[in-house]
């Protein structure tokens, strides 16, 4: 199963979103330290309740949020597996997925890194059986990102590198909060949202490659 998801901003709604004024400028870096080879495809995994995670032959410990970096590999099929299961994704050249194994299942989601170098990417997982989460940037007064339905993903380009708080709300209701969240220029953050009931949290990860 894949779900592909996102949200593009204009330049000019970027601006209204993110006014120089509300936001603290971050240091420059980026998720592409290198040339990126066009006939590689990018996989990862994403496993909440595992530290540890495998894509073919490249092995990870230790993960934070269980989630691992992402890793160049040929186009075709690729094995994935973590403490919560395994499966295989079926990789293109110059595209990025998300393994997402939890509960002895696996989804495919395809995500999308922006390659423009004036802008970050930043992804919502919600994990949840909640519907409709939106991100929201208290300093901007707006979501980046909404309706992310559950078992779902969207992506949004924002202009980097900056520093904002971010919000995971359900309609006016605040679920979780992550603060002073960095952006930099070709690079990602990965916000993943989990739990059931009134017991949910998220988490920021940096989006990287395996180098």
């Amino acid at each position: 199963m894949k779900t592909t998801n996102l949200l593009t901003l204009s330049a000019m709604s970027l601006l209204a979103l993110f006014p120089l004024a509300t936001v603290t400028m971050a240091d420059d870096g980026g998720l592409y330290e290198k040339p990126l080879d066009p006939n590689s495809a990018f996989v990862r995994v994403i496993a909440p309740k595992s530290s540890t995670a495998s894509v073919n032959s490249s092995a990870f410990d230790q993960l934070k949020s269980g989630v691992s970096p992402y890793v160049a590999v040929a186009p075709g099929e690729i094995s994935v597996s973590a403490g919560t299961g395994e499966g295989k994704v079926a990789a293109e050249a110059g595209k990025f997925y998300s393994a997402v194994l939890a509960d002895g299942k696996m989804v495919t989601i395809e995500d999308d890194m922006t390659k423009n170098p004036a802008k970050a990417t930043l992804t919502l997982y919600n994990l949840t059986e909640r519907a409709d989460l939106d991100v929201f940037v208290p300093q901007a007064g707006a979501d980046a990102l909404s309706d992310v339905g559950s078992g779902g993903s969207k992506s949004v380009a924002l202009r980097a590198p900056l520093n904002v708080d971010l919000v995971v709300r359900e309609g006016d209701a605040e679920l979780a909060k992550l603060d002073k969240v960095e952006f930099k220029r070709l690079a990602g953050v990965t916000v993943i949202v989990t739990g059931t009931g009134n017991d949910v949290s998220a988490v920021a990860v940096p989006s990287t490659i395996a180098r």
